[in-house]
């Protein structure tokens, strides 16, 4: 069995990764938007008003929806210098208490970052520069937070299930990644691509 054996990986997988292309255009739109407010300072001696406001909400929405993906991907990075080394059940206990760690840390920057939006829309917050009213990129970066925490959620519980049951597959389905298994990975979304390519 291989990390991509994941039942709940076929249902977070998909929505992730929609999230993350669907943003990736909006950082390809504001890095062209970047590049030509550059060649309009050094040639027109002009510049475009709020374009660090804009790069600080796509800095913020990135980091979500990125931490989204990543956690779907199971990318996030682990430090198995001495968890190889232990025995199998120590591995799951552990491996699932990584895994419930990372959701109570999502659960917790959802709320936080629910609470923030709360209090932008009761103030009628604006950015300084734009006047742009704050809730509006402050929505699409909550709903990147509760993504991530909706998918580490629901792996956590997973995991937690498999240790009560001593099933054996929680160290494949939730252990650090081996070389192998990255390799694996990284070619599966090689041929997909190319699949996705020849159907386009």
């Amino acid at each position: 069995m291989s990390p991509s054996d994941n039942p709940l990986s076929r249902y977070v997988e998909p929505a992730a990764r929609l999230a993350a292309i669907l943003f990736g255009y909006a950082v390809l739109a504001y890095a062209l938007l970047l590049s030509f407010e550059i060649v309009s300072r050094k040639l027109f001696n002009s510049s475009f008003k709020g374009i660090d406001e804009l790069g600080g909400f796509v800095l913020a929405i990135s980091a979500a929806i990125g931490a989204s993906y990543t956690m779907a991907l199971r990318g996030h990075t682990r430090v198995d210098v001495f968890l190889v080394r232990m025995p199998k059940k120590v591995q799951a206990w552990l491996n699932a208490l990584a895994m419930v760690s990372m959701a109570c840390f999502a659960g917790f920057a959802a709320w936080r970052g629910v609470a923030v939006l709360q209090d932008t829309i009761e103030f009628g917050s604006v950015s300084p520069n734009l006047q742009q009213p704050l809730w509006i990129p402050q929505l699409i970066w909550v709903a990147g937070l509760v993504l991530f925490a909706v998918i580490a959620t629901l792996y956590g519980a997973h995991a937690l299930y498999l240790l009560a049951m001593g099933r054996p597959e929680i160290n494949t389905l939730y252990g650090p990644l081996s070389v192998d298994d990255e390799l694996d990975t990284e070619l599966e979304a090689l041929k997909a691509r190319k699949v996705e390519g020849t159907n386009g």
